[in-house]
């Protein structure tokens, strides 16, 4: 905000329009003779409203000439939205017709439960999507402004002094905070009413009790009319706006014609209180232009550039024209006509470039090839393909993520939003038309939808029917946000230029009235909004700036699978080495090769997963991987822990006869076991014992209450909401054990709602790594939370690497020496930001492990694997390069990582290091098709 209230009072400004003094100076002579604005507000309609009451109480106060702020409710309390052919609804759209001037409809909340700025612009948006609906008539439409509610009433006090700002960007000015008796958690409530203006614009005004007839208490009847004067009275002696509030519901005793009565009477104190000077009888519509500079946006949008190689000059020298004017523009840019895609085309690069030297230039992608309805009944992933293609086109154009999407022809679907969404775009801008549902504000994927749109064009057919400049002004309005739609047919001839340059001087010298682009546009109306905008800059990075098309040839085929080659000799060796199966890591000492002769269920995971890999892409032949993976399923057969009776798979397996492995059970490495072996099951086709193996483990008492636990010294712990958790509770399922939801929230890919949930307990559950997240993904075909964690952290391990130059990517895994094993993760903070850590399993290791800590930060090998199996990208691309040439191991494998200090690879090699590269390469050489979906038969011999 540009004053905060307690700056405001020590300036000891004479009147409250002062505030805003710091925005528009235009305001300030005439402030100080004002007299106090007086607002008389009855708020808490809703459909079950009797109009007709309604009626006998306001009137009255109109037919006085009395402005009136009246209030709705859009859900009743059972959550169903106002109905537009509801009687309440009827009636209150023929009073905005016949008593606009004096009688303004605004919202009613009666509590904002979230605090977080997201969540009350959802909020805002859903009370205004169905306030649009209801109180709309689309006949009315097609030639006026819409009516949107300006102003939102509830009796949540404030938290902060930001406090309920991002209902800007969902067309509200103005929150009236009416007195509740709530506690007043921050301290902020004036106490005699007050007001200021948060950053986006959004004015926060607050009703003191003296001047509202709610009932403070049960027992206690509504305020009198003696009282309420006497309050008002007093109120008056400062200098803050005053509100009369009236509660539909407190009057809900009254008679017709008591409501009548009582009408009259509110007439008349607020003619006697006009009379005295002391107050001004205002709409809050009207105060906030009064006390505000800009009190609405229209964005200037050129559609089409590209549509046709011979109208780009022309369209190009006129939108060059509109900038050197000042008028901001945002372009909308087709990215591959049939002319050929924006990148290669060199008069579209040269132009665009030159454009964004300019100041207000902004673009938005407008669809693929701007075919009909392009963008309508595709399936979710070719609708995410157009997306992603025709961003990633302007992206290599401008070096820019462009926000803002165009659906050419204003068609598009649910499946066009999801894309959308996963892409991290932020806006919306297409006409509404019949559909009132989402005409402002933001949607539950993050979308800020901007679809009060005006063109000059009536509609697309026959000889085109253009609108005269005054019925473009009509629809425009004086108050909405709303957007200016500029085509290459409005600006074909001199007469037509006229006539936009004409509504652009009109819009200019429009009080309160400000030209924007989208980009400008948003930074306005929208707070910052740490979390959501972490989420969407991951989904760009991943989607958009750093997505290459993957480049395949036999080349590429052939030094992939090299590298499985490669980390295959670590299980050859393993298996002659010990009885079959193989230790969990390897180390080279001197001219001999040693091993640590253990394995937990995870490793055991991983070997059956390795096996099936060198399988698939012919490394070992039939008989080998019959023989490996019957080895495999005699080992885990011949050993159980039990728990209370139950035979589990245990903690660890030693690989020599005497060795001493840990006792216990645990779930998460279990459940990576269980995944490999439904897919060894199903790549088998149910051809060995593997089901009658699982048959034979009873996970009921380590599964309690539906959720995982440990069996850790004798004893039950939980471990359901661990980072692994996600992943590894899918081994569970496959297998018909049920198991309680890892997340509260469903569909974090596409629902911003989820995501911004899905992002905080995450942040609660501690460091994210590079698995299992990718691991599930090429194995499973991965989960929506799956992606959210993976994309987070992949954009954050971009992130580093550009501002450090230190190739980063972070997993588990086996160093050489004390600590002996390291986690590598990133944890992410609440506000958005994050850092990368490095973490010892044991506690008396932490200490020792922070000392040395930037010795042990190293680039993980499998992880740089994984990365391009599952994000073929540019910078994936590099770390793949970069292990595949430092990682070697001669003999043996592929070392676990590379160290960040000294680029030199740390001297130990592991079992899932090489499983995991055996696993990437089966993947990408496959078509990049999740294991578990490979139809039943594949594997020859079986």
């Amino acid at each position: 905000m540009s004053i905060t209230r307690r700056g405001f009072l020590l300036a000891g400004a004479a009147a409250p329009i002062m505030l805003a003094a710091g925005r528009n100076t235009s305001f300030a002579a005439s402030s100080a003779t004002l007299p106090n604005p007086l607002i008389l507000s009855v708020s808490g309609v809703d459909g079950a409203s009797d109009p007709a009451r309604l009626a006998r109480l306001i009137d009255p106060i109109i037919a006085s000439g009395i402005p009136l702020l009246l209030t709705v409710s859009p859900f009743d309390t059972e959550g169903h939205p106002l109905d537009y052919n509801s009687a309440m609804a009827a009636w209150l759209r023929r009073r905005i017709d016949d008593s606009f001037d004096a009688l303004e409809i605004g919202l009613h909340v009666e509590t904002i439960e979230a605090d977080a700025p997201y969540f009350q612009l959802r909020l805002a948006s859903q009370a205004q999507a169905v306030f649009a609906k209801a109180l709309n008539d689309y006949t009315r439409y097609r030639t006026k402004a819409l009516v949107e509610a300006r102003t939102l009433t509830t009796t949540s006090p404030a938290r902060a002094w930001q406090d309920c700002a991002a209902m800007r960007a969902a067309g509200i000015h103005s929150v009236i905070h009416l007195p509740s008796g709530r506690p007043d958690k921050a301290g902020l409530q004036p106490v005699d009413g007050g007001y200021w203006m948060a950053e986006t614009g959004l004015m926060n005004i607050f009703a003191a009790p003296q001047s509202s007839i709610r009932p403070s208490g049960r027992s206690q009847a509504p305020l009198g009319m003696p009282d309420l004067v006497n309050g008002v009275k007093s109120l008056s002696k400062g200098n803050e706006p005053i509100v009369i509030d009236i509660p539909l519901q407190s009057l809900a005793g009254m008679s017709a014609a008591d409501l009548e009565d009582y009408g009259k009477a509110l007439a008349q104190i607020a003619h006697r209180l006009n009379a005295t000077g002391v107050v001004r009888q205002i709409l809050p519509r009207t105060l906030y232009r009064q006390s505000h500079h800009t009190h609405r946006f229209v964005i200037i949008r050129i559609d089409d550039l590209r549509l046709t190689q011979a109208g780009d000059m022309e369209h190009m020298a006129f939108t060059r024209s509109l900038l050197e004017a000042g008028y901001p523009v945002t372009e909308a840019i087709i990215p591959s006509p049939p002319h050929g895609p924006v990148s290669k085309d060199e008069a579209s690069r040269a132009y665009i470039e030159a454009m964004f030297a300019k100041k207000g230039y902004d673009v938005a992608t407008h669809g693929w090839q701007h075919t009909f309805q392009e963008m309508l009944g595709k399936s979710p992933e070719a609708n995410l393909k157009l997306v992603r293609d025709g961003a990633s086109e302007l992206f290599k154009t401008t070096g820019r993520v462009p926000t803002c999407y165009v659906p050419p022809n204003n068609a598009f679907d649910e499946n066009t939003l999801d894309a959308l969404a996963r892409t991290g775009a932020s806006t919306m801008a297409a006409d509404k038309s019949e559909d009132l549902a989402w005409f402002r504000g933001m949607d539950r994927r993050g979308l800020l939808h901007v679809s009060e749109t005006v063109m000059f064009e009536q509609e697309w057919s026959g000889d085109i029917p253009y609108r005269e400049t005054d019925e473009v002004l009509d629809r425009l309005g004086e108050d909405n946000d709303a957007v200016f739609s500029i085509h290459p047919l409005t600006a074909n001839t001199p007469e037509k230029k006229r006539q936009i340059m004409e509504v652009l001087e009109t819009l200019t010298k429009q009080s309160g009235t400000r030209l924007a682009n989208f980009s400008e546009y948003y930074e306005a109306v929208v707070p910052l909004m740490p979390t959501v905008e972490r989420i969407r800059q991951a989904r760009a990075d991943v989607m958009i700036r750093d997505w290459r098309p993957d480049a395949i040839s036999a080349a590429t085929d052939a030094a992939l699978k090299e590298d499985a080659a490669f980390a295959w000799r670590y299980f050859e060796w393993g298996a002659k080495n010990f009885g079959g199966m193989v230790p969990a890591t390897a180390w080279p000492e001197g001219r001999t090769r040693q091993g640590y002769p253990y394995a937990t269920m995870w490793d055991v995971g991983s070997y059956i997963m390795a096996a099936i890999s060198a399988h698939r892409i012919d490394l070992v032949d039939d008989t080998t991987f019959e023989t490996t993976a019957s080895r495999i399923l005699s080992f885990l057969a011949e050993e159980s822990y039990l728990y209370k009776g139950s035979k589990l798979p245990p903690t660890e397996r030693s690989l020599e006869n005497g060795g001493k492995e840990r006792k216990g059970f645990d779930s998460a490495d279990t459940g990576r076991l269980l995944i490999a072996l439904k897919i060894l099951d199903r790549y088998t086709n149910g051809e060995l014992p593997v089901a009658r193996l699982v048959a034979g483990w009873d996970f009921d008492n380590v599964l309690r209450g539906g959720k995982m636990h440990i069996v850790k010294n004798g004893r039950l712990v939980p471990v359901h909401d661990n980072s692994y958790a996600n992943y590894v509770s899918r081994g569970y399922r496959l297998w018909n054990h049920p198991l309680n939801p890892v997340f509260d929230v469903e569909r974090p890919d596409t629902d911003m709602d989820d995501a911004v949930r899905a992002f905080s307990e995450i942040a609660r559950r501690g460091r994210l790594a590079t698995e299992p997240h990718l691991t599930e993904e090429i194995e499973l075909g991965g989960s929506p939370h799956g992606r959210l964690m993976s994309d987070i952290l992949y954009s954050a391990q971009m992130k580093r690497y550009s501002e450090t130059g230190v190739l980063t990517c972070v997993s588990e895994g086996p160093v050489r020496g004390r600590p002996f094993f390291v986690y590598q993760g990133y944890q992410i903070n609440e506000d958005g930001g994050g850092t990368f850590v490095v973490d010892a399993p044991k506690d008396s290791d932490i200490a020792y492990t922070a000392r040395k800590e930037e010795a042990l930060r190293a680039v993980s090998t499998k992880g740089s694997y994984l990365w391009h199996a599952a994000r073929p990208g540019a910078y994936s691309s590099k770390l793949m390069e970069f292990v595949r040439k430092e990682a070697r191991i001669p003999g043996i494998g592929f070392a676990t990582a590379i160290s960040e200090a000294t680029g030199k690879r740390f001297e130990v090699c592991d079992v899932n290091t090489n499983g995991i590269i055996l696993e990437a390469a089966a993947h990408v050489l496959g078509g990049r098709k999740p294991f578990l979906q490979e139809p039943s038969g594949t594997a020859r011999g079986f």
